[in-house]
Parts: structure tokens; sequence; C-alpha cells
């Protein structure tokens, strides 16, 4: 992208969306450029209701047990977010 503030297309649209929901409950914490965990999860519980408690605390386990720092940057998160869209990808082509 050669423009932060020009976004029109939808995944343009959709991009600036996730950027803006990870930065506002990354602020609430001390860190303003990463999540703890209970930020984490409470973004992806109120963001993301797709998904069941548990998938998520699966998933947060295993992507976050050689993690050292204890947060998840933007990088992370995009991980994560990735590979919950997958998963659900998954279970919506096993449901056809």
């Amino acid at each position: 992208m050669t423009s932060c503030t020009v976004m029109g297309t939808p995944l343009e649209k959709a991009a600036k969306e996730i950027m803006g929901i990870f930065n506002n409950y990354a602020k609430k914490g001390g860190k303003k450029d990463a999540l703890d965990k209970a930020e984490l999860k409470e973004l992806f519980s109120k963001e993301m209701k797709m998904f069941s408690a548990t998938t998520f605390d699966q998933l947060a386990t295993a992507m976050l047990q050689n993690d050292t720092s204890g947060d998840v940057d933007f990088q992370e998160f995009l991980k994560m977010l990735f590979a919950l869209i997958n998963c659900k990808e998954k279970e919506c082509q096993q449901s056809k």
C-alpha cells in the first residue's frame, strides 16, 4: 500500500478495520503496540463471536507456548486471526 489514508476497495477497508480493532484493544493496556493474553481473549470474544472460547484457548495456547514476551504484536495477531479464519473455512467446507 502506498498510502494509509486512501483505502477504498472492500479488502482495503477490511485491512483498515482490522488494524483499527487491534489498536483499540492494544491501547487499553500497558503496551500500545501489543496485546496481552487477556486483551487478546477480550478482543476475540467480542469481535469474533463465531468461535468458541475453547477454540480460541486451544489456538492461543498453541501459538503462544514458545512466546516469552507474554504479548501478541500485530504480526502475531494476524497469524492467529488467519489461523482462526482458516479453521472456520475448513469447517464450512466439511459441512457442504
